[in-house]
């Protein structure tokens, strides 16, 4: 069957983001792709009308040969468990009313049924789909669900079971106060690192201690044994508030380093309840709180943990295929696999490329061996955009839109965030690795066997650390992606060139994009930011352009 996911659908009062669209047919998947990266406004929300179109093009289908439109939303949910403060109320309402309208709309247009499907769970079959296991505990983690910030289920042959969650408010709640994630966001937001910059609170914790009490915020023992209070935030801690581009202080980085401990020691304890409830040592994760590399690695560590997968798009980026591959396996396809690679968006052949190239009127040059050509750029000092093959789903640029650099010279880091990136140098840098060199690097990296996804931080061996000083955080961790040649055979090949050449298969990748935009889709969007910014080169397809 051919199941459509969309998250969010027109005229709905919605508090999701990262809106997107996924094809699945007969429970493969065919294409996934974020509304962002074609309207070039981060974390859109609204209805994804240019996704949706690729990826029925991508699928080679017709919106009438769609079977079903799956959106991972229940209008109903509230319906169990209401808030009965007046505005709660009448969102919901208006919602309920915006799917009956949408799904009598789709019938009529073009004869494909509309299902709902419960947030939390869209979640947790994005990932328990995906990840190979047959038996799994899948935690989702987010800001806000319909009802609830958290949800435990089991996944066991193909099927998904819902057994506890915690709810975001209680009836008469004035707002979502139990929301794990929320609290994440409100002190982002206390220590002024912008919107959707949990990822920077996170890297500002490695230069802190936490000796900040969160006990009264964020202390969670077990599912119903728990204190999650983000109105506490500003009573204890409002005072540190720091002011738009004033100076961060000591006490802002030992504030977010307290978050983040609390944060992993809740999360790890919700992780060991649902082992001790199903004596399953696979865990799926999903939610933008599984974001949080230190907090997956920190849960990696506990014995009663084998192995944790995590896909690529586990914010609400990826809800569009977990409604979609929820909907498949109720039809009785066959969902479960293994998800090897992130490679769902749009591809553009060398002549499409080259017809952009001569049509801007850049001087370009056709490379013999373009992964060793880039690689020789990158080992001489230069900044290299690489643009290859299909867009990567997910907020990570995973070695198909990234920005390559040599991670042994010391100041490329700089010179990345001062010419191209334009943000904070304390930001850490990621690190893509051949996956068999991964372990002589990184210690902690054999449990885990391979992180594709780059959704774990390993700490670089002592060893290492002034050698690849480019993305050695400041506590010696790094988040990477592993790469093996049958997922990404160009890009493996390309970091096995700069082991030729300077004797580390490693590089530094950071997202092909500037400072505030989404990641880099086509051409067009390579070349405006190629000139915008200080790049050295941009590889492109089998193209080199150089400044």
């Amino acid at each position: 069957m051919n199941i459509l996911g969309i998250n969010q659908i027109p005229g709905m009062l919605s508090w999701m983001h990262d809106s997107s669209s996924a094809l699945v047919k007969n429970g493969k998947i065919v294409a996934i792709a974020e509304e962002e990266r074609f309207n070039r406004v981060r974390h859109h929300r609204g209805y994804p009308h240019k996704s949706h179109a690729y990826c029925l093009k991508e699928g080679g289908i017709s919106l009438n040969d769609v079977d079903y439109i799956a959106v991972p939303y229940n209008p109903y949910a509230f319906l169990k468990h209401p808030n009965l403060r007046l505005e709660s109320l009448a969102r919901n309402v208006f919602n309920m009313f915006a799917c009956w309208h949408y799904k009598q709309q789709m019938k009529k247009q073009a004869n494909a049924e509309v299902v709902y499907i419960s947030h939390h769970l869209t979640h947790a079959a994005s990932a328990y789909y995906c990840s190979g296991y047959d038996k799994a505990n899948i935690l989702t983690i987010d800001g806000s669900g319909e009802t609830e910030s958290f949800a435990f289920f089991v996944g066991e042959n193909e099927k998904i079971r819902r057994v506890w969650d915690i709810p975001i408010a209680s009836f008469f709640s004035g707002g979502k106060w139990q929301s794990i994630g929320l609290i994440y966001t409100s002190v982002t937001s206390l220590l002024n690192l912008g919107v959707n910059g949990e990822g920077k609170t996170m890297g500002l914790a490695s230069y802190g201690k936490p000796e900040y009490d969160f006990s009264d915020i964020l202390n969670i023992r077990t599912h119903n044994d728990f204190t999650i209070d983000r109105r506490k935030l500003l009573e204890k801690y409002g005072h540190l508030q720091r002011k738009e581009n004033g100076p961060i202080t000591q006490e802002h980085k030992n504030l977010a380093a307290s978050l983040q401990h609390s944060l992993e020691k809740s999360v790890v304890n919700l992780a060991k309840e649902a082992f001790e409830y199903s004596g399953i040592k696979n865990f799926c994760l999903a939610g933008g709180v599984t974001l949080n590399c230190n907090t997956n690695s920190e849960l990696l560590k506990q014995d009663f943990c084998d192995s944790i997968f995590i896909q690529p798009a586990a914010n609400d980026g990826g809800i569009a295929l977990g409604a979609a591959l929820e909907q498949s396996a109720r039809a009785g396809d066959p969902v479960g696999q293994k998800l090897e690679n992130a490679y769902f968006g749009p591809g553009f052949d060398n002549k499409y490329i080259e017809n952009v190239l001569s049509g801007a009127k850049v001087k370009y040059r056709r490379a013999k061996n373009i992964a060793q050509e880039t690689a020789q750029l990158i080992t001489q000092g230069k900044i290299v955009a690489w643009f290859q093959g299909r867009m990567e789903m997910g907020p990570r640029a995973l070695g198909n839109r990234s920005i390559l650099a040599d991670p042994t010279r010391e100041g490329i880091a700089d010179s990345v965030n001062n010419s191209v990136k334009h943000r904070e140098a304390w930001r850490p840098f990621a690190p893509s690795v051949a996956e068999e060199d991964a372990s002589k690097y990184f210690q902690g990296v054999e449990k885990l066997k391979s992180s594709p996804f780059m959704l774990h931080t390993f700490f670089v061996r002592d060893e290492y650390q002034s050698k690849l000083p480019a993305i050695t955080h400041v506590d010696g961790s790094s988040r990477i992606q592993t790469v093996r040649a049958d997922q990404n055979e160009k890009y493996y090949n390309l970091i096995k060139e700069i082991e030729n050449i300077n004797g580390y298969a490693i590089v530094l990748n950071t997202s092909f994009n500037d400072k505030g935009e989404p990641i880099i889709c086509t051409p067009q969007d390579a070349l405006r930011c190629f000139f915008a910014t200080g790049l050295d080169a941009l590889a492109i397809g089998d193209f080199i352009v150089e400044k």
